[in-house]
């Protein structure tokens, strides 16, 4: 299992329906490969953090990330972030069981 966190700040202004269309692929027909989390910073309601739960090795995360978002999603992401704060693909160290 694998998540991936993006931490990202918006420009001012900017709301979560721009972000949704910014970020979220385009065909939504069939399931997702990933469970999803978009959220705000309770502090700092310009920072969004996504987080992606995805049930896959990192070398089926490299053949499939590009089609997990929009082919043109960090030319539209650009346009409404102002800054990234981190980004990084994590594999589990612990199962849901072990703790």
């Amino acid at each position: 299992m694998l998540t991936a966190v993006f931490v990202r700040t918006l420009k001012p202004g900017v709301t979560d329906e721009q972000f949704r269309a910014a970020w979220a692929p385009e065909d939504r027909e069939g399931a997702y490969p990933a469970r999803v989390t978009v959220a705000r910073n309770t502090a700092d309601d310009r920072q969004i953090i996504t987080i992606l739960h995805l049930d896959m090795t990192p070398a089926e995360f490299q053949e499939r990330a590009a089609s997990l978002t929009r082919p043109d999603a960090l030319d539209r992401l650009a346009e409404i972030v102002e800054s990234t704060d981190l980004v990084g693909v994590f594999e589990d160290v612990f199962d849901e069981t072990a703790l």
